[in-house]
């Protein structure tokens, strides 16, 4: 009898452990769904994220919800005309909720064989009023090949407000004294504060609300800035190097350069020091010098008759050719023939040639009239 009532109780013992083992695995099993949204109060069309977070068994699988549609790219160019016509958005509002992004599942963590996920969504409500949200996901159990839907224990509302609740002309009523149309602030705060616009002032800042904009703000401010760089450097080199290219000097009339050497040659007095040669040389320079620059030719190398020659065709007065072929000759005689001209002849010789660069000069000084302070090198040898 004992040893019947023994074996009774091991038999129920060992029912009752394996029906508490398997209850216990099947309980470590099921997913633990929550969620969040990282507002609770917007406007309608504001963007904001929806969180789904899953504590699950590495083996187990399971699904995240659909919400709504992703459009294609026809159907969101469709969309953005609409937002632009408020007045008749309704017409594409078919869903009350807008998939605006949505993202792959993120690992938070792992502790042994349970792992924490999320799964984000990134909408918009086209709706006003108090919205529901109600975690879910779909889950295959142990050996089962139909999917089991877990619906989280708490539910997320998200309020929406709309424009009418900012539009003061709601709230008119007619003045007793004048008749004239007047906002009841009494009525227009009491709606106000009911629908959560007052509230909203008083929750709690959450970065996540802005950091889109602060994220896309702070890239625009440093694409400025180096823009603005950028413009500031290629102005201040175009500057410098328009500074560093020398100008090149505006070149000297012939005719001034002449006068000037032919005054400084008058100043040595080279005849008068018994250097004949050189003084007929240095003339002779001066005026083949003037000639190449008044006439464009060659006459530093050309002799006293191509010189002549040359200048048959070009227009000057009789005295002046005269004048030129006198110098010429008188300076061919000193050097090759050994001649020594009267002193009066070598001072007829220097005046011959300022008359003739004055008479033949190209009149176009206007840039040099006053400027005294031009340093021609004349090359005359003592």
């Amino acid at each position: 009898m004992n040893q019947r009532f023994i074996n009774s109780v091991r038999v129920l013992l060992a029912v009752v452990f394996m029906v508490v083992a398997c209850s216990t695995e099947l309980h470590a099993q099921e997913p633990v769904v929550s969620g969040s949204l990282s507002r609770d109060s917007v406007e309608v069309g504001d963007h904001f994220d929806y969180n789904i977070d899953v504590e699950v068994d590495i083996a187990t699988r399971w699904v995240a919800p659909t919400y709504g549609k992703l459009l294609t790219a026809e159907e969101e160019q469709k969309l953005a005309a609409a937002k632009q016509r408020i007045s008749t958005y309704k017409e594409y509002n078919d869903d009350i909720i807008e998939v605006i992004e949505d993202y792959p599942i993120d690992t938070l963590k792992v502790e042994g064989r349970r792992v924490f996920l999320r799964k984000r969504y990134r909408m918009a409500v086209m709706e006003t009023g108090e919205i529901p949200f109600v975690p879910v996901i779909a889950y295959f159990g142990k050996n089962r090949d139909a999917a089991d839907t877990l619906y989280s224990q708490d539910t997320l509302r998200l309020y929406v407000k709309s424009y009418e609740d900012l539009d003061t002309t709601l709230f008119l009523v007619a003045d007793p004294t004048t008749g004239a149309p007047v906002v009841d602030s009494v009525a227009a705060r009491e709606k106000l504060r009911d629908t959560g616009i007052f509230t909203q002032k008083d929750l709690p800042f959450i970065f996540a609300e802005i950091k889109d904009y602060v994220t896309y703000g702070a890239i625009g401010l440093i694409l400025f800035g180096l823009l603005a760089w950028l413009i500031a450097w290629l102005i201040a080199r175009y500057m410098s190097k328009r500074k560093a290219t020398p100008r090149p000097a505006p070149k000297i009339p012939a005719h001034i350069v002449a006068n000037k050497a032919l005054v400084e040659l008058g100043h040595r007095k080279l005849w008068q020091k018994g250097k004949v040669k050189a003084y007929y040389t240095a003339l002779t320079s001066i005026l083949r010098t003037y000639i190449s620059g008044r006439w464009a030719i060659g006459a530093l190398e050309m002799t006293t008759d191509e010189i002549i020659a040359e200048l048959r065709d070009h227009e000057m007065p009789t005295q002046s050719r005269t004048d030129l072929i006198t110098i010429l000759r008188t300076a061919d005689m000193v050097k090759f023939a050994k001649a020594e001209p009267e002193a009066e002849e070598n001072e007829e010789s220097l005046s011959r040639a300022l008359y003739f660069v004055e008479n033949t000069k190209l009149v176009d000084n206007e840039r040099y009239q006053g400027k005294q302070d031009i340093n021609i090198a004349t090359n005359i040898e003592d």
